[in-house]
């Protein structure tokens, strides 16, 4: 551990000579490479009682940070940990990539996250290429990379999963300004079959090659003054396997024709759609949206992770700015379903609602109103639901916040109230007395700051009470946990000296036992010159849960001392 802990030293401060030397050689003004990071190292002592030990008795380590700015924007970051809890290093050339921008052009080459609409090219990385360009009005994308990298299993790691290599590009023509445009939209990619040669030997395992075609359309309108219009949509043409038997793309709707003329229909190609739109209007007293989204069944593109696919769902979304800005009045409210081929056992819908109240007569003083509403209801699909197994529940949240402050020249008083209310409500009689529960919460702090000398403290009281299933008709549901917590900053020796205590006391009852829980923390920073400091942290834990086998306590330690550049 000694040589690992010295090599490890010796090699990062080499590095960091080496790349003070190179930018120092440049001289003066012409200097094109900045280095900026810092070196920690830190020493702790770790104690408990009536448990076994969560950390190592003396854990001690070095850490590093090195990042170096190039011309252009780029960055390269260097980090690495050595310690007798663990050894890490880590560079960015695993996935390097950039996109340096001129004007109206932009160049993108190495990896890279690119995103041309939500249902076509969205955000998934790939290596390669591309360029958007937006000279005046006209918006021109297009990119070409590698999707997805060859994986082969081997006789000698038969567990790895395999995948093809995949290849393919997409492409945008629009026109229009930022929040003003129109876009058509194409995307295609192709597993490359004979990527992959290795052993299979799990089903798991077993992959095929696929193929993929989406066109679509992005746009965002102002139709007239105050009146938006936002459209996502696409088509895509998705082949599991391209190995399988050809179709014929003839009888099909025209969508289905246009598409078939650009790639090869299989028996394991499915065509599907995607459509999000949404119709605004916004003015000084306030605003409402109403949007629609409908995501067909295995709706899938390659040009993004994951869709949440087979919804449907309607929203509305009002706005109100009353008293010349002093309240504000928010809210939606939605629909959702699922089940849109009738082809699943059980149809499940869903409503959210919310609403929000923002109400600052003064700066000093506001307060804060917030309910939601979370149902939801499964039906029969193509079989009958029984009772017992059907889910109906309605989950309400409710949230009041209350704020006042005094400040003044030498001294700022703040004080805070919270109150929240949660109750799950299951509309299955048959179901209910096993998953029914509400919890309340109440928070009240008070902060303290003087101007002058920057002496803060504070005070929080908590209590908490939920209401659960009860174990047996002997016992309470009914869980509390309550306490206070105690906490106060200071500096000194002209703010370079830095100093935080805080200690919470908290006492839970469950289930007829009563348990307490201290925790008890002091931190203290001491700047040494202007890049230079050291630091101390003592942290104690003493949790008593009402059992003597749990009751347990825990002491950490730790002293640390930090260089920056």
């Amino acid at each position: 551990m000694k040589a690992s802990f010295i090599c490890f030293g010796i090699a990062l401060m080499q590095c960091f000579c080496c790349l003070v030397g190179f930018a120092q050689s440049t001289g003066g003004k012409s200097r094109v490479v900045k280095l900026s990071g810092g070196l920690n190292a830190y020493a702790g002592l770790y104690r408990s009682t009536g448990i076994a030990g969560r950390n190592q008795p003396n854990p001690f380590g070095l850490s590093g940070a090195i990042t170096v700015s190039l011309p252009g924007g780029v960055t390269l970051p260097f980090s690495g940990v050595l310690g007798n809890q663990g050894t890490s290093f880590r560079q960015p050339f695993n996935q390097f990539g950039l996109s340096p921008s001129y004007k109206w052009a932009t160049v993108h080459a190495g990896y890279r996250n690119v995103t041309f609409s939500p249902f076509t090219l969205a955000g998934h990385t790939f290596l390669g290429g591309g360029v958007e360009l937006n000279p005046g009005l006209l918006r021109i994308g297009a990119v070409y990379g590698r999707f997805n990298k060859a994986i082969s299993s081997s006789i000698a790691d038969p567990n790895i999963i395999p995948s093809f290599n995949r290849t393919g590009y997409a492409l945008k023509v629009g026109y229009g300004k930022v929040n003003n445009y129109i876009d058509l939209l194409v995307l295609r990619a192709r597993d490359d079959t004979n990527s992959v040669s290795g052993v299979v030997s799990a089903p798991e395992q077993s992959i095929v090659p696929a193929e993929n075609l989406v066109v679509g359309i992005s746009s965002r309108l102002l139709l007239v003054k105050h009146i938006t219009v936002e459209i996502d949509a696409a088509a895509s043409s998705y082949t599991r396997d391209i190995r399988s038997s050809e179709v014929s793309a003839e009888g099909s709707n025209f969508l289905a024709r246009f598409l078939g003329k650009m790639i090869t229909p299989r028996l394991s190609t499915q065509l599907t759609q995607a459509t999000q739109a949404a119709l605004g209007y916004q003015s000084k007293w306030g605003a409402v949206k109403l949007q629609y989204k409908r995501i067909d069944p295995n709706f899938q593109t390659i040009g993004a992770y994951y869709f949440q696919s087979d919804i449907q769902s309607y929203t509305v979304a009002p706005t109100l700015n009353l008293l010349k800005g002093k309240a504000r009045i928010s809210g939606s409210y939605g629909v959702q379903y699922d089940n849109l081929a009738k082809n699943k056992n059980v149809r499940t819908g869903r409503t959210v609602g919310s609403l929000m109240v923002s109400v600052n007569p003064q700066p000093e003083f506001g307060v804060d109103i917030s309910l939601s509403n979370y149902g939801l209801n499964q039906k029969a699909g193509i079989r009958p639901l029984i009772d017992t197994l059907r889910i109906a529940q309605n989950n309400l949240s409710a949230t009041v916040n209350l704020r006042y402050s005094i400040l003044g020249q030498e001294m700022s008083h703040v004080f805070n109230a919270t109150g929240t209310h949660q109750q799950l409500s299951d509309l299955n009689e048959n179901t209910a007395s096993s998953t029914e529960n509400n919890n309340e919460n109440v928070n009240i702090g008070y902060f303290l700051t003087h101007n002058q000398s920057g002496f803060g403290a504070n005070l929080m009281l908590s209590y908490t009470q939920s209401g659960l299933p009860a174990r047996d008709s002997s016992m309470t549901g009914n869980v509390k946990f309550y306490g206070p917590t105690l906490g106060t900053n200071y500096s000194f020796f002209k703010k370079k000296l830095s100093t935080s205590a805080n200690c919470s006391y908290l006492v839970n009852q469950q289930f007829g036992i009563t348990g307490k829980v201290m925790t008890a923390s002091a931190n203290a920073g001491y700047q040494i010159g202007k890049r230079q400091s050291i630091s101390l942290s003592l942290n104690y834990l003493n949790s008593n849960t009402g059992q003597a086998s749990e009751k347990f306590n825990e002491f950490r330690g730790s002293f640390g001392y930090g260089i920056t550049f």
